[in-house]
């Protein structure tokens, strides 16, 4: 289980996500890893021995001193050099010659000091992020989408010949697909020259294989319907631009057609503008940014008393560990009972993700309480409801497969300020054992 904090949702997905991921295009077994690997290399340094036998104090002293000096005006030239270099590169990224995924995430960071804009080609640059989020193939340490290895692109490649084929999106019926005649182990055929033209205008591909991972044959990608992966994807754009790139940001989660969803952090994906290509512009780059809005304390209306070692104050919400909780303490389910968090400061909230249960173990999670109806009250007197929540739990599961099968979020439709987030039981169901329903986790996530 990844080291971020893990979210699954009880939403059902849209029909345009179900059909989106209902079909694929025949590719070849590969054991290759989707993200780039970068080498790190070790800089070596010589030890100078700078005594001298057969010199006197006051020339050591007068040596050691010119060292410093030296090493000091060293220092200072290696600083001036870094910073020289660090301010070319920006200048670099400002005058539209990004070369490295350094250099986009200098445009990225450029662009996120500046305001908001609201560009005419927005819904184009949403369908192009979902290219790259489908696809699964933005990391938390960054991708320039060309100069992926060839694996990967494949992965790209396969969301953009989905996206000729189904829905409202601006790659709809963009090249030519064909019904396969018979000749073919395939449902459907498309040029392979077409598709290359198409991914040099989307992503900047220049190198594209053909039969490396797809499936070819006289010139032609044979297409396959097949079961739906799941997927990434962004939600609530916000959009910055320059004279040269535009930045699509805004919260992403993994999801797939069992109701899972995960939290990924902020996807920040960078957009160059390329006259040359049929859209305008081409995908460049996306990462995935950490983006936990954090809390500085909790307030229950009630809480179990502490058993053992064992505590269940609200301060167990925000402490990261979902084998701690909190569990309300009145008779009961504890419906009307409210968990209140403080902010450090009035901050831009998207959304709540709630952990549902005792989390710690498959006995635990069984034996106590669930919430089944909750309220979110974000401070600004927008309340979000999330009714006939659900829990899951299978005998052997770990507390990784709890935390997954029994989180979920309570999403605005539009980000708040606040610094002030109540949740309310509306429902709860009690345990096996115990009347007690436990809470083992609440994250909140902004930009």
């Amino acid at each position: 289980m990844k080291k971020t904090k893990i979210i699954v949702g009880l939403f059902s997905l849209t029909c345009l996500l179900t059909s989106a991921c209902n079909s694929s295009f025949a590719t070849l077994p590969s054991d290759g890893d989707s993200s780039s690997e970068q080498e790190l290399e070790a800089e070596s340094s010589e030890e100078i021995n700078t005594s001298s036998e057969g010199k006197d104090a006051a020339e050591k002293n007068h040596g050691s001193d010119d060292k410093k000096s030296s090493q000091e005006s060293a220092s200072t030239d290696d600083q001036d050099e870094t910073k020289g270099s660090e301010d070319d590169k920006k200048d670099n990224a400002k005058e539209g010659n990004i070369e490295t995924a350094d250099d986009c995430a200098l445009e990225i960071d450029s662009l996120l000091d500046t305001d908001p804009v609201s560009p005419d080609n927005s819904d184009l640059l949403m369908d192009m992020a979902r290219l790259a989020t489908f696809s699964k193939v933005i990391s938390d340490e960054g991708e320039i989408f060309a100069q992926m290895d060839n694996n990967a692109r494949s992965s790209l490649r396969y969301q953009i010949i989905e996206a000729v084929r189904w829905g409202d999106t601006a790659f709809k019926d963009a090249i030519d697909i064909y019904p396969n005649e018979g000749d073919f182990d395939a449902d459907e055929l498309v040029s392979v020259e077409d598709a290359k033209a198409l991914f040099k205008d989307i992503y900047g591909e220049k190198d594209f294989t053909p039969a490396e991972y797809e499936k070819v044959e006289d010139g032609y990608i044979l297409l396959s319907y097949g079961d739906g992966d799941p997927w990434h994807i962004v939600e609530h754009a916000v959009f910055y631009e320059d004279d040269n790139y535009i930045l699509l940001v805004g919260p992403a989660f993994y999801e797939d057609n069992g109701g899972t969803i995960e939290y990924l952090g902020s996807a920040d994906i960078l957009f160059e503008k390329n006259p040359d290509s049929r859209y305008g512009v081409t995908l460049l780059y996306g990462r995935y940014r950490e983006a936990y809005v954090d809390a500085s304390s909790v307030e229950t209306s009630s809480e179990l008393p502490k058993s053992g070692n064992k505590t269940y104050t609200g301060d167990n919400l925000i402490d990261g560990d979902y084998t701690t909780i909190w569990a309300e303490g009145v008779s009961g389910t504890g419906v009307g009972e409210t968990i209140t968090i403080h902010l450090e400061s009035k901050q831009l909230v998207y959304g709540v993700v709630i952990c549902n249960g005792y989390t710690a173990s498959y006995e635990q999670y069984t034996n106590n309480g669930l919430i089944t109806d909750v309220a979110v009250d974000f401070g600004d007197g927008t309340t979000v409801e999330v009714n006939d929540i659900e829990g899951y739990a299978y005998e052997g599961y770990t507390s990784d497969n709890l935390v997954e099968a029994n989180s979920f979020r309570v999403e605005l439709e539009e980000p708040v300020m606040t610094d002030t987030i109540t949740i309310t039981i509306k429902g709860a169901k009690k345990g096996t054992k115990y009347e007690d329903t436990c809470v083992s986790e609440v994250s909140i996530y902004g930009l």
